[in-house]
């Protein structure tokens, strides 16, 4: 899946820093406008509270079945992400951020691995990843490297920690592999017998909590007919992973495999502040309250807490019964001051500009195509002449109300909406922490994930909780009587009974946001789920569209505008399997509205209007 990687992704940092472009600094908006040094170096860098591994453990991993480190530059751009620029310090990806706290209030990372080993102001730091990893997007276009702070990343998450994990278990299982790991990660003045037998525990400790959750998001008996696999590049099942990882939060016995099977790509983040409905599906909204003379954006803390427990965070989730549960919250190791300099950051970032210098845009061919605009998607993306101050930019499509020809893939809002867990610790917290009904044995996944948010926030900002998490996927639903799979039963029926419920419910949540197009030539692949190469393939008929491409290059299509395509190696995305059936998540059918029966000229006209947004 990753040939040639050296090829795909690009050269090494080396190379790379030299040539690239800042798009922020290239748009219509004044160079005031652009980030400052500081607050990129913020954005790419900063910690959110996410721990991932040790740094002297990352530093010193082996790739499996290798010599090589694991944090080599070019192994770990082979996964999509971005080389950190010559001549910093750190070699870490862009996305990759270092986390120093201390650790009393926490379970999984509270490792201890040398003895006296301190977890309180001088604990070890940790690697973890920030917002920039998904969303910094870097395109190969007309000899240069453009950089787009904001912009949906290729990073390859699932392969990322699939080939993280076995690297681990590589480690432990090879006996010269595991002393060169014990000599770097210990040194000289702590390698003694005990203090590899500590290290080996913390080890083993990681990778059996890496091996459940991996369980959860890919279980092992998936239903007959479901073809599902890694997102590849550009895509992730972020609410997958969140809810899983929620699940085992709470701490039930048996917590339910709930498939990340449903990868979306990542959203590009420009203007977001001016929407109301944040994520694909609307699952959280942006809304700010005053606070000590100035306002605290709380609807993007609650939904970038909830990235961050899903992405290597951790909450310490209290039973309901536990002296002062509401009042202390849980622990957690969010980092609440940095997530909100980071989204003042992203209210910072603008759409980037078409590349004119590579490919001047026909401006007579783009003011027929702003006409075929107008008439056929203004309604729904709206143009900045239709937008008001002070109301949503954005619309809802609800999936009740979409005619079928118009229908995308649903899995994405479908699970989000639908999935269920035992609530182990959390029975009988309210499902809004601080008010609301309290949780039962079993609740919908989604309301597991609002407490622990709320719960885990509460112990971070106390004093804006009442007023301030109110939001946060705030759409009650009891939990559905869709069962498992039995033996006998046909097979796929359960998620074949979800799939009709989705279809058939009004909710808010069963609906995918259509926004403004501001900078949308940069945002490939597309449709929510990436399942489109390039603009110009979108507006061909569904039955034209690629059924296969290979994702991985960073080559940009001036004349498409997506990715370009590639003849062999990369991650080979597919919306049907070898018999012909669809990839469940992975349709790229839908979002027609007319564009089926449009020429090929107005195709075109209409691709170059979108250009200048």
């Amino acid at each position: 899946m990753r040939m040639g990687v050296a090829t795909l992704i690009g050269a090494v940092a080396a190379s790379v820093g030299a040539c690239v472009v800042d798009s922020q600094v290239r748009t219509s908006a004044a160079p005031a406008d652009a980030l400052s040094a500081a607050e990129r170096e913020g954005w790419y860098w900063g910690t959110q509270g996410s721990r991932m591994m040790p740094e002297t453990w990352f530093a010193a991993l082996e790739q499996a079945g290798s010599t090589a480190k694991f944090a080599a530059e070019d192994n770990l751009a082979g996964f999509g992400y971005i080389p950190a620029p010559p001549g910093r310090n750190s070699r870490l990806p862009i996305g990759f951020a270092i986390d120093q706290q201390p650790d009393d209030a926490l379970i999984v990372t509270k490792l201890r691995w040398y003895a006296a080993q301190n977890g309180g102001r001088n604990a070890e730091r940790w690697v973890g990843l920030n917002c920039a990893a998904c969303h910094t997007a870097e395109l190969e276009v007309g000899g240069q490297r453009v950089r787009v702070d904001g912009g949906p990343g290729l990073g390859d998450y699932d392969a990322f920690v699939a080939a993280m994990d076995a690297a681990l278990a590589a480690t432990r299982a090879d006996p010269a592999k595991w002393d060169r790991f014990a000599k770097a990660v210990l040194t000289a003045r702590r390698d003694t017998l005990g203090n590899r037998a500590m290290l080996g525990d913390a080890v083993d400790r990681l990778i059996d909590w890496q091996r459940r959750t991996e369980q959860l998001n890919r279980p092992a008996a998936q239903t007959a007919g479901d073809t599902t696999g890694t997102a590849g590049f550009a895509r992730v099942d972020a609410f997958g992973h969140i809810y899983n990882k929620v699940q085992m939060f709470a701490g039930a016995p048996d917590p339910a495999p709930n498939a990340s099977d449903a990868p979306v790509s990542y959203p590009f983040l420009w203007n977001i502040q001016h929407q109301k409905k944040v994520q694909w599906n609307g699952v959280a909204e942006n809304a700010r309250v005053a606070i000590a003379g100035g306002s605290l954006e709380y609807g993007a803390l609650g939904r970038n807490a909830g990235e961050v427990l899903g992405v290597f965070g951790e909450a310490s989730v209290l039973p309901a019964g536990a002296p002062g549960q509401r009042l202390r919250g849980f622990g957690s190791s969010l980092n609440v001051p940095n997530l909100d300099r980071l989204e003042a950051v992203v209210a910072r970032l603008r759409p980037p500009a078409w590349p004119v210098a590579a490919r001047p845009i026909d401006t007579a061919l783009a003011t027929r195509g702003a006409g075929l605009f107008r008439g056929a998607c203004a309604e729904c993306h709206r143009t900045s002449d239709l937008q008001r101050p002070g109301e949503p930019t954005e619309v809802m499509v609800p999936f009740r109300t979409t005619r079928p020809e118009n229908q995308t893939d649903i899995w994405m809002a479908c699970n989000a909406w639908s999935y269920d867990g035992p609530a182990g610790k959390l029975h009988g917290t309210r499902d809004g922490f601080v008010s609301g009904v309290p949780i039962g044995d079993r609740a919908p996944v989604v309301t597991l994930l609002t407490a622990t948010v709320k719960g885990a926030l509460a112990a971070k900002k106390g004093d804006i909780v009442a007023v301030a998490l109110g939001n946060f996927a705030g759409l009650r639903r009891p939990p559905l009587v869709i069962q498992s799979d039995e033996e006998g039963a046909v097979p796929g029926a359960a998620k074949l009974a979800r799939r009709a419920l989705c279809l058939r419910t009004d909710n808010a949540l069963l609906a995918y946001k259509a926004r403004p197009l501001d900078g949308i030539w940069a945002t490939a692949p597309y449709l929510h789920n990436g399942s489109v190469p390039t603009l110009y393939d979108l507006l061909l008929p569904a039955e034209q569209r690629p059924k296969t491409f290979r994702l991985g290059t960073r080559r940009y299509d001036l004349d498409r505008v997506g990715y370009a395509t590639m003849d062999s190696g990369g991650f080979a995305f597919r919306t049907v399997d070898d018999a012909g059936k669809p990839v469940a998540g992975n349709a790229n059918t839908g979002h027609d509205y007319g564009t089926s029966t449009m020429s090929n000229a107005d195709r075109r006209a209409l691709v170059e209007y979108m250009k200048t947004l």
